[in-house]
């Protein structure tokens, strides 16, 4: 007798998307794709998708029967996954949200705090803490570098549903939480760095943390959100993987500064070549996200008269890139 699952589409195709499309697919649940326009629908069914794990492993994804176009679709859904950047989440909630059940969930699976966009929709939204990094190679493999995990939290306080447990271990590890905030801050504090701050000098991981006084400005950087969270009354918790803002910050709780350069170093020589997402937009001409991740730091604290300039100098380097770069 075959598992029931509850009916998956995903809206927006791209490497954070991909990797789950891929842990679907190696477990056999059945997903569909929303797709936005002839074009998509027709590259898509060209010609599977080609992955490749943190195992080594390629796998090949034949998506024609997943396919559907978003306009002509009548099947309901009890979770969308919406795979876009922060600017475009309006649209696609727009596009898809009579597609949904009645006690039907989107998934934003987008860096930064995304939920705190759409009040109107609170209830119908969890938010996807990615603890994962996918690239898509020269030959268009996508190609997940770490095993990584996904955190579930329902906007409502909630855990999600547990079959979510089933459905993409052991290919995604997944973590159902009740505490969204607490690991939304910590990855915002740490894309602050690995994409705010490396897109503020357009280097790779390892140009940024090989470089003592980029070093340094990554702790600052750190040490201003560390501020910030505090002063929210928020509880970081941890993605799987790295590492408490609390420990890289200045203040209380900090490590020691050697050892806080090293982890850096470490990052660093492990990632070495990695170029970002952010770093990449601006390598490809796109506009960043990066009002949603250092911006983001830069409202909020604002509103609280907390001063943060490493923030902001980082967000005002990537805005003049974009004036430059950016068609």
């Amino acid at each position: 007798m075959s598992k029931t699952y509850p009916s998956i589409a995903i809206s927006g195709i791209g490497s954070v998307t991909v990797t789950i499309i891929h842990a679907l697919h190696q477990n056999a649940v059945p997903f569909q794709i929303l797709c936005r326009n002839e074009n998509r629908f027709q590259s898509l069914s060209a010609s599977p998708i080609r992955f490749q794990g943190p195992n080594g492993k390629n796998v090949s994804v034949n998506l024609k029967s997943h396919l559907t176009k978003i306009q002509e679709t009548k099947d309901k859904f009890d979770y969308i996954l919406i795979g876009c950047k922060n600017q475009n989440i309006k649209e696609y909630l727009e596009e898809t949200k009579h597609l949904l059940t009645p006690n039907g969930k989107w998934i934003l699976i987008q860096n930064g705090i995304p939920e705190s966009q759409f009040e109107t929709y609170k209830n119908q939204i969890i938010g996807g803490v990615v603890g994962w990094n996918t690239q898509t190679l020269s030959n268009g493999t996508y190609y997940q570098s770490n095993v990584g995990s996904i955190i579930l939290g329902d906007t409502s306080g909630k855990k999600p549903d547990s079959v979510w447990l089933e459905m993409l271990p052991p290919y995604l590890p997944v973590i159902l939480t009740d505490k969204l905030a607490g690991y939304r801050w910590h990855k915002l504090a740490i894309n602050s760095i690995i994409n705010g701050l490396a897109a503020a000098k357009q280097v790779s991981l390892g140009e940024l943390f090989l470089n003592k006084n980029s070093r340094r400005e990554a702790i600052d950087t750190l040490t201003e959100i560390k501020q910030l969270i505090n002063k929210l009354g928020i509880e970081e918790r941890v993605v799987p993987g790295s590492f408490p803002i609390q420990k890289l910050g200045d203040g209380p709780g900090a490590l020691p500064t050697w050892i806080r350069h090293l982890i850096l170093l470490i990052l660093g020589l492990k990632y070495f070549r990695i170029r970002t997402s952010m770093v990449q937009d601006l390598d490809h001409g796109r506009k960043t996200e990066i009002d949603f991740i250092n911006g983001e730091v830069v409202k909020m604290a604002k509103g609280l008269h907390i001063p943060v300039p490493r923030n902001e100098w980082i967000v005002s380097k990537v805005k003049e890139s974009e004036k430059l770069r950016v068609t």
